[in-house]
């Protein structure tokens, strides 16, 4: 599990002066472009807005997407 350390906590604890050997980069609270999930859940919205007039229920549409996607 990846965690995001806000704060110089982190930057204290690993030591990170001009001699450090890696260099620590921040990303912002919020980067869907940077979250792969983001990309994942955009594309199945988009397929159940895209089915759901094909469908009697919007369960039966996530239904349908669900089976094309596996």
């Amino acid at each position: 599990m990846q965690r995001f350390i806000k704060g110089d906590g982190l930057l204290n604890w690993w030591g990170g002066g001009s001699s450090a050997q890696c260099r620590l980069l921040y990303l912002p609270p919020y980067s869907p472009d940077l979250n792969k999930i983001e990309k994942c859940w955009s594309w199945l919205k988009a397929r159940i807005r895209h089915c759901i007039e094909q469908f009697d229920s919007l369960h039966d549409a996530m239904d349908s997407v669900l089976k094309a996607a596996s």
